[in-house]
């Protein structure tokens, strides 16, 4: 799982992972769990985008007997396209939240690590902001895409 490379990764960069002992290796991997999957501010913009591509589906299926059917595959195609792409700024965040969660865990774990380099997080912090900003962009977006029907 991509959660277990993850950790496996920050272990390896930060400290052998043969020093770590197992209760070590499972107290980071609960720390990268609650820190980015136990909260809902995700799963309150996955719901939105699952109830925004619902109905964008049902207004085409409405509008589909009024289009041709290069058209309507056209804008089927698009829809699937906005929901790829969605779950693609999803895993995004996800990776980048785990490298910042292990990260701070490392820091946590170990005082001569967050001593000598107080800036070592920046970086995996700065992608953790880059891809929720994309998600949020894109959210914004394509909220507001709406099938209109126009009479020529």
């Amino acid at each position: 799982m991509k959660l277990s490379l993850i950790v496996f990764i920050a272990c390896f960069a930060g400290a052998a992972c043969s020093s770590q002992s197992p209760g070590l290796y499972a107290q980071q991997e609960r720390y990268v769990q609650q820190s980015c999957y136990d909260h809902t501010i995700a799963d309150n913009y996955a719901d939105s985008f699952d109830v925004f591509l619902s109905e964008r589906k049902q207004e085409l299926s409405v509008l589909k007997p009024e289009l041709t059917s290069e058209n309507y595959q056209q804008l089927h195609t698009a829809l699937n396209h906005f929901a790829d792409y969605w779950q693609t700024l999803n895993q995004e965040r996800d990776i980048a939240c785990e490298r910042q969660a292990a990260c701070e865990f490392m820091q946590l774990k170990s005082p001569e690590i967050k001593s000598a380099d107080a800036h070592l997080c920046d970086g995996s912090e700065f992608m953790y902001s880059v891809s929720r900003a994309k998600i949020i962009s894109f959210f914004s977006d394509i909220e507001r895409l709406q099938l209109q029907r126009t009479d020529f």
